[in-house]
Formats: structure tokens, sequence, C-alpha cells
């Protein structure tokens, strides 16, 4: 599966190592609930620009990337998403319980970096279950955006005219955001979609652009 290294590539993965240093600077100065400042802009951004955080400033994919490619070097499979973690509410429950330790941290001053803790959560089950275990299903961050997002003006969209039906770009969606037509041809779900690019990246028809 050849990838096609753009312009667009190099400035993704300059700006998503960028913004894990100014996170891992947060954590060296012991102020990483800065970065919730960060994750606002996020969200603002994913208004029109859809879940831009996502494939370019959060700290969790920028550290799942290295990840999945040793995996996929060493042919190391992981585990499936359970199946009873795929329903609706479970993201839901998780993002409430997030916001109550958070209100609940803050209201009997106790000092536990949660953002540190869901990162350090987020690379253990990755280590072990499919990346779209996290993306889907538990992470708070994901489950804002996937509704910030819905309203988004620009997104990654799949050309049916001049996609071929050759599923490499479903293969390689970190988020299961692509799904199959009737015609076999794809499309991608777009408060779904990370906005990562990988997609496009293996595209070889040039079907898959970010537009409007």
């Amino acid at each position: 599966m050849k990838k096609k290294f753009t312009k667009k590539t190099y400035l993704r993965i300059i700006t998503e190592i960028l913004f894990l240093s100014v996170f891992a600077f947060f954590l060296y100065i012991h102020s990483v609930q800065k970065w919730m400042v960060v994750f606002g802009t996020g969200i603002i951004l994913s208004l029109i620009f859809s879940r831009f955080y996502c494939g370019w400033m959060c700290q969790m994919n920028t550290i799942f990337r290295p990840i999945n490619w040793i995996y996929g070097k060493l042919g190391i499979k992981r585990l499936k998403t359970p199946g009873f973690m795929k329903h609706k509410v479970i993201k839901y429950l998780f993002l409430i319980l997030i916001v109550a330790a958070m209100v609940l941290t803050m209201k009997f001053k106790i000092k536990v970096n949660l953002i540190l803790y869901a990162t350090i959560t987020s690379i253990a089950l990755t280590l072990i279950f499919e990346e779209s275990f996290w993306h889907n299903n538990i992470c708070p961050y994901g489950t804002i955006l996937n509704l910030s997002s819905r309203p988004a003006k620009l997104s990654v969209k799949i050309d049916e005219e001049k996609c071929t039906a050759c599923g490499l770009c479903q293969k390689v969606c970190p988020a299961e955001a692509i799904v199959t037509l009737d015609t076999k041809k794809r499309r991608i779900t777009t408060n779904s979609c990370l906005t990562c690019f990988k997609c496009q990246e293996v595209c070889p028809s040039n079907a898959i652009a970010y537009r409007i």
C-alpha cells in the first residue's frame, strides 16, 4: 500500500510535533490544564474545518502514529472493539464521567492531572485494541468534536465518480469513518472523520479531497 507524501503530509507532521511539544511543555511546568485552551480552539475550528484538532493537534493521535508504524512493521494485530462497547450510549457515559471528575477535582481542590491520565490510558488501550476503539468509544475529546463538527463546511470527501471501489481508504482509516455503499464505492462520515488525510495518501485515483 503505497502512500503519497505531499506538502500537506509534511505540514501535518510538523504541526503534530509542534503541538505535542506544547503539551510536553505544559506537562513539564505542571500546567497541563492549559491544554484545554488548545482543545477549546479545536472545538471552534471544528465548526468550520471538521475535526482538525483530532488529525493535527491532539497529543494522543500524534503518539498513536509511531505505535501504528511499529505494529505495522512487526505485523502485530490488535484486538477488535468489543461488541457491547459499540453502543452509542457508552461514549457519552465516559464523557459524563470525565466531566464529573473534572468538576469534583476542581471543587475539592484535588491535585490529579486528569488530562495526563487520559493520555496514558489512551496509549495503553491502543497498544492492545485497534485505534478506532479509543476514537469512537472512549475519547471524551472525540465525543465532543463528533457533535461540534456536524455543521462544518469543510471536510474530507470522496468523489464517487472517481472512486474505483478499491477499499484502500477504508483499510487505513483509524476511526472507521468510511462506509461502503451499495455500489461498493466509499463515502466518509464527516463528523466521525479525524481529518488526518490517511485515506487521501493511499487513494490511487485521487478521489479524495478536503473541500466544501
